[in-house]
C-alpha cells in the first residue's frame, strides 16, 4: 500500500458571482486540467487614469457602472487546483467582451478583446480572490452624426489601455 496526496479535480461546470471591479454572474466550463472557458455578465466599474488630459483637462475619469458581457478562454499553467469548484493559480487568457453605455444621451457600443494574465487565490473551498491585468483593444461605435468617423479605437484616442481586474468570487 502506498501513501498518496489528493488534489481536487475541478468540476466540468460551475456557476458563481464575482464582486469588485467587475460585478457579475459567472459560468465556467472546464475543458481539461489546463483549459477552461469563463463567461461573465454584469456591471463593470468604469474608472481610468491617463497620462494625457481629456477635453476637460482631467487625467482621471469615472464612468460609473456599465453593463458588460464577456467570454474568456483560459490556459491554467499552475497545475492542479486546490478547489473542486474553480481553478486556482495562474492563467493566461484572451477576453472577448462587449459593453453598452450612454454619453451625452446617446448610446455607445464597445466590442473588444484583451490578452490577460491572471492569478486566482483560494480563500476556502467555494470562494476566491481573483486578480488580472491585460492590454485592451477596443472599437467603440459612437452614434454621432457630426461628420468624421463614428468609431473610437485606442489608435484614434492615442492611448494604450491597460485593464486591471480585482474581484472576490463565490462558486456554487
Amino acid at each position: 500500500a502506498g501513501v498518496g496526496t489528493a488534489t481536487a479535480q475541478v468540476r466540468q461546470r460551475s456557476l458563481g458571482i464575482e464582486l469588485g471591479s467587475h460585478n457579475a454572474a459567472v459560468y465556467d466550463l472546464t475543458l481539461g486540467r489546463h483549459f477552461s472557458v469563463t463567461a461573465k455578465a454584469g456591471l463593470v466599474l468604469e474608472a481610468g487614469f491617463s497620462g494625457k488630459k481629456d477635453a476637460n483637462g482631467k487625467r482621471f475619469s469615472f464612468g460609473g457602472l456599465t453593463p458588460f458581457a464577456s467570454l474568456e478562454p483560459r490556459w491554467h499553467f499552475s497545475g492542479e487546483s486546490a478547489s473542486d469548484l474553480y481553478h486556482t493559480g495562474g492563467y493566461l487568457g484572451v477576453r472577448l467582451n462587449g459593453a453598452w453605455d450612454r454619453a451625452y444621451d446617446r448610446p455607445l457600443y464597445t466590442l473588444g478583446f484583451s490578452p490577460r494574465f491572471g492569478w486566482v487565490f483560494g480563500v476556502n473551498e467555494n470562494s476566491y480572490i481573483g486578480l488580472s491585468a491585460g492590454l485592451e483593444f477596443f472599437r467603440t461605435k459612437m452614434s454621432y452624426n457630426e461628420g468624421g468617423s463614428p468609431w473610437r479605437t485606442p489608435r484614434t484616442e492615442g492611448v494604450i489601455p491597460v485593464s486591471l481586474e480585482m474581484t472576490y468570487g463565490i462558486r456554487f
